[in-house]
């Protein structure tokens, strides 16, 4: 059972820390799935073919992530190094 308290405990965090993501970048869906152990965040994105979907590990690598999604593509298409 100590297991179990301990992923509901990390769970639990890693909850609030969807949240908190959500408060920061507006406009993005941000869960937490427990089954995968891993954040997603969807935004349809003004001029994008397709929803925007992005998964991490850590909410860390979730607002990176973000940060790059949220370039203009033609900022990124003109980057070459």
């Amino acid at each position: 059972m100590t297991a179990v308290a301990g992923s509901s405990a990390q769970d639990d965090v890693c909850w609030r820390e969807a949240a908190r993501l959500r408060r920061e970048h507006r406009g993005w869906v941000v869960i937490w799935l427990a089954a995968e152990n891993s954040f997603r965040a969807y935004r349809r994105l003004p001029g994008a073919r397709r929803d925007t979907a992005l998964s991490a590990g850590t909410a860390e690598q979730m607002v990176d992530l973000i940060r790059q999604a949220e370039q203009p593509a033609a900022g990124r298409a003109g980057k070459t190094t």
